[in-house]
């Protein structure tokens, strides 16, 4: 319910220039933009520009259990719906996270076609791939 003090999902306002997420950090937030328009910033170099409504922003974090890896900052006046606890939540929420699983599987898919526009010498090798999946595995075996 909309306005509740215990609602998981809660809507906030930042003015402009307002930090919503600082690189390094750890919120335990999920950052969903309602209207308005974000930067995203890494070590001091400005990476993108956000403004489409529904943008989900802190995902890495949460789904990878590490600090945030951008900053990320109001350029106008931004309303944004907070879920804190996200993780907690989420498990609760399948369907949120599987809504999470389209928009990584869309950012990785935009990823694979900029590397594929590269000159070959420029890109990754194929052994990236076996080194993937080791890595995975290990993942997967220490949990």
């Amino acid at each position: 319910m909309p306005g509740r003090d215990d609602a998981p999902l809660r809507a906030r306002f930042y003015p402009a220039g307002a930090e919503l997420i600082r690189q390094g950090s750890r919120t335990g937030s999920l950052y969903i933009l309602k209207n308005g328009e974000v930067e995203v910033i890494r070590d001091d170099h400005l990476l993108s520009v956000m403004r489409l409504p529904g943008t989900i922003m802190g995902e890495m974090s949460i789904l990878l259990d590490r600090p945030h890896t951008a900053t990320v900052r109001a350029r106008t006046d931004v309303e944004m719906f907070v879920l804190a606890d996200a993780m907690r939540e989420l498990g609760s929420h399948p369907s949120w996270l599987m809504q999470i699983a389209r928009v990584l599987a869309h950012h990785l898919d935009a990823a694979t076609v900029e590397l594929m526009k590269l000159p070959k010498p420029q890109r990754p090798d194929a052994m990236v791939l076996p080194g993937l999946m080791s890595a995975m595995s290990e993942d997967t075996e220490r949990r």
